[in-house]
């Protein structure tokens, strides 16, 4: 694990704080005297869990790694596919 400063894990908190702060002003819609005390947003998770911040997975969309691990696969199989048909032209 890297040491790192106090700066860093400073930025790094108040980066999580905004962040979430954001969602609570733009996507909950709560205002000021109902916000949280700014401090108890460092930590747990950074997103909640409806449909618009889950809206890939609510809709079943791949993330992108999946899709290029999906193309990857089905270019095996049809270069597979090639090599089978060149053997058995090959033998005929």
């Amino acid at each position: 694990m890297k040491n790192r400063s106090r700066a860093y894990i400073r930025h790094q908190r108040e980066r999580m704080i905004q962040k979430k702060w954001a969602i609570l002003q733009n996507i909950m819609l709560r205002e000021n005297e109902y916000m949280p005390v700014r401090g108890t947003l460092s930590k747990g998770k950074v997103h909640c869990s409806c449909r618009m911040c889950r809206y890939e997975q609510y809709h079943s969309i791949p993330k992108t790694k999946h899709k290029a691990r999906l193309k990857a696969m089905e270019q095996e199989i049809d270069e597979y596919v090639y090599f089978l048909l060149a053997c058995c032209s090959f033998f005929t």
